[in-house]
């Protein structure tokens, strides 16, 4: 498989370097557009009115690395809109530094640009990893282990080559932080954050009342998020991967195909997860 890479931490970083090495390892073909900084929390912002510019940054024959100083989504429509792209199999957005999950990933620039990639016509990815700690926060502070992540960004490139993802449809992969053995796999949905006022963090405020705010993202509580077992929030809890689909359609057969899709691709990768053994890298 030819794989477009990208994701919003940057080309340097080390959820990227994880998830490029691990498909290279696997024997895919690895094209990597990737910001040349962070561009987190951008959704699938865009760039209309500047040029943007695209350099390379490593000169693999077989598996170049491009930066960019746009966006996530740009990265994936220089790449796909022009020849750079040609011949392409699947869109990877990651591994982010941090879970996406429930109503987050909206925020997501690691979802965005893989919502690009299946709007312009390709299957889709988006990794993300938890911290360490096991935290739900906005924005995580702790390190990470990329092991599962990019194990699992492997399995399923490799499902989507032996069974292709319903059209304009994409999966959004989440790894726990912490992970005692093998982990399952569970086919989930978005969960939910009950957001409520008190949020806000005022900062510093002049004379004419101006100031700024942070969202809440500082504090050492969690913010508060839905604990139904079938949601994405749930699955990471309990240490397993979580496999939601993401379908950009709006016909009823498209959810149930999608919903069918993940539901057989959780139960094979938990098989396959757990035939690696212990003591090993993934």
């Amino acid at each position: 498989m030819k794989v477009l890479l990208t994701n919003d931490d940057g080309y340097r970083s080390a959820g990227f370097t994880a998830a490029r090495a691990a498909l290279i390892a696997a024997g895919h073909r690895v094209l990597a557009v990737a910001p040349d900084g962070p561009r987190s929390g951008t959704s699938r912002s865009a760039t209309f009115r500047r040029p943007v510019n695209v350099a390379l940054a490593e000169d693999d024959p077989e598996n170049p690395v491009y930066r960019c100083d746009g966006t996530p989504v740009d990265c994936v429509r220089v790449a796909l809109l022009s020849s750079l792209g040609e011949h392409v199999d699947v869109v990877v957005s990651g591994i982010n530094e941090g879970a996406n999950l429930g109503d987050d990933t909206t925020y997501s620039s690691t979802v965005g640009s893989a919502v690009e990639g299946a709007l312009l016509g390709l299957p889709a990815i988006a990794v993300s990893q938890q911290s360490s700690d096991g935290r739900f926060r906005l924005v995580d502070r702790s390190g990470y282990d990329w092991t599962w992540s990019a194990w699992g960004a492997v399995q399923l490139v490799e499902l989507i080559a032996e069974a292709a993802l319903p059209p304009r449809t994409l999966v959004n992969l989440n790894a726990p932080g912490s992970v005692d053995g093998a982990p399952g796999a569970r086919a989930t949905r978005l969960g939910e954050r009950p957001w409520r006022r008190g949020g806000l963090v005022r900062g510093h405020t002049d004379e004419h009342g101006e100031g700024w705010y942070t969202f809440g993202v500082d504090r050492d509580e969690d913010p508060p998020r839905t604990s139904d077992p079938d949601t994405d929030f749930a699955a990471i809890a309990d240490g397993e991967l979580s496999l939601t689909g993401i379908t950009l359609k709006y016909d009823t057969d498209d959810h149930v195909a999608l919903h069918r899709w993940t539901e057989q691709a959780a139960t094979e990768i938990a098989r396959r997860a757990a035939a690696v053994p212990r003591g090993t890298s993934a």
